[in-house]
């Protein structure tokens, strides 16, 4: 008896992971031709229905063949701010935290076909010691989400285009002080509060007025506080902080994740499919968030 049950609870998830299955590649479609209209795409990148269709299904495959933190539609998302871009501004494509270079890869397809340059940032070794002062840090992750470099390497060159890549092994305080090109676009995926302040840090100065910055991890509202936060932003650039579209549940793509995040496993496995927060959220160069508006100053 416990036998059958088990070959039926076994038959039954095989069925729902199938329906899954199905019900996303059959959204694919139409979720590719609906983010890829949300900016207007330059002329000069010839970007046909046809072009649309066949770069979001080599995303979705893509993100079958690799494992990747991020959804498909987050990856047609940056591609969407890229092409909308003028070919004659410059700036690099940078990416801080690649694992197995899933997003990578997709993002080394949209350089290809924008023909600009991808460079990949990480240790290669997983995620570093925590440092003092990261109170959302887990001191038990230290080495995780690890991908060895031959393995992003071997990733890219199978499903993506390795012609448009640079690597950047080492630790984030090691190599991006050394960045100096102009960045039109970055995605961190860097886990610690110590590594997203160095990306920021460092991004932010080469990115190009146009430019713009992305994060997955939107749905930890303590860890993108630095998007709003008025002293780090006075502290290191003068300026207002910049804010942050998505903030606390990511971009509205389909993941029906409502918030606020709690770390816990909601229900079962296919139902957590579905509201996972695996989007993105981003800032531009030119946004501010600044609470301005103190009425008991005006009446003084």
């Amino acid at each position: 008896m416990k036998t059958i049950r088990t070959i039926r609870a076994k038959f039954k998830k095989l069925l729902v992971k199938f329906y899954l299955l199905m019900s996303e590649l059959s959204s694919v479609p139409i979720s590719t031709l609906i983010i890829l209209s949300s900016n207007p795409i330059h002329e000069s990148y010839r970007m046909s229905m046809f072009k649309k269709l066949r770069l979001g299904l080599r995303m979705y495959l893509n993100t079958l063949h690799i494992t990747t933190g991020t959804s498909y539609r987050a990856h047609l998302v940056m591609a969407s701010k890229i092409m909308a871009i003028p070919p004659d501004i410059l700036g690099d494509i940078v990416e801080c935290g690649t694992w197995k270079g899933g997003s990578a890869t997709n993002l080394s397809i949209i350089c290809n076909i924008v023909g600009r340059k991808l460079k990949v940032y990480d240790s290669f070794e997983g995620l570093p010691d925590t440092k003092p002062g990261e109170p959302l840090a887990n001191k038990n992750l230290k080495g995780a989400f690890a991908g060895m470099i031959d393995e992003v390497i071997s990733n890219i060159k199978r499903y993506g285009e390795i012609e448009c890549c640079e690597f950047e092994k080492g630790w984030f305080d090691d190599t991006l002080p050394k960045l100096n090109s102009p960045v039109l676009l970055a995605f961190i995926d860097v886990d610690l509060e110590s590594s997203l302040h160095t990306c920021v840090r460092w991004i932010w100065p080469n990115l190009v007025d146009q430019g713009y910055l992305f994060t997955d991890e939107a749905a930890f509202l303590e860890y993108v506080a630095l998007f709003y936060s008025e002293k780090w932003w006075r502290k290191y650039f003068n300026r207002n902080p910049p804010g942050l579209i998505g903030a606390g549940s990511g971009l509205p793509l389909g993941q029906y994740f409502i918030g606020p995040w709690t770390g816990r496993l909601r229900l079962e496995w296919y139902i957590k499919t579905f509201e996972e927060p695996i989007v993105v959220a981003y800032t531009q160069k030119n946004l501010s968030a600044c609470w301005t508006y103190y009425p008991e100053d005006e009446e003084q």
